[in-house]
C-alpha cells in the first residue's frame, strides 16, 4: 500500500468511526479489520502508529457504546 493510499484509508476511517454512534451501517468486525489492517503496512508515515492506535481506541469506545445501548434496549420494557 502506498503512503498516499494509506493516508486516504486512515482519513476515511477517522471520519467514519465516530459516525457509527448514529448507527451501524456495516458489521463492527468489518471496521475493526479495516483499522487493524493499517498496522500491518510497511513504511508508514511517522505518526501513523499513533493515529491508528488512537483510532482503535475511539473504535473501542464506539463499540462499547453500541453494545451497551443494545443491551439496554433489550432490558427496556415496551
Amino acid at each position: 500500500m502506498s503512503r498516499y493510499q494509506f493516508e486516504i484509508d486512515l482519513r476515511h476511517l477517522e471520519q467514519i468511526i465516530p459516525l457509527l454512534v448514529r448507527g451501524n451501517p456495516l458489521a463492527l468486525s468489518y471496521w475493526r479489520r479495516r483499522i487493524s489492517s493499517l498496522l500491518t503496512q510497511q513504511g508508514l508515515p511517522p505518526d501513523a502508529n499513533r493515529r491508528v492506535t488512537r483510532l482503535l481506541g475511539v473504535f473501542d469506545e464506539v463499540e462499547r457504546a453500541l453494545i451497551s445501548g443494545k443491551a439496554a434496549a433489550r432490558r427496556s420494557p415496551g
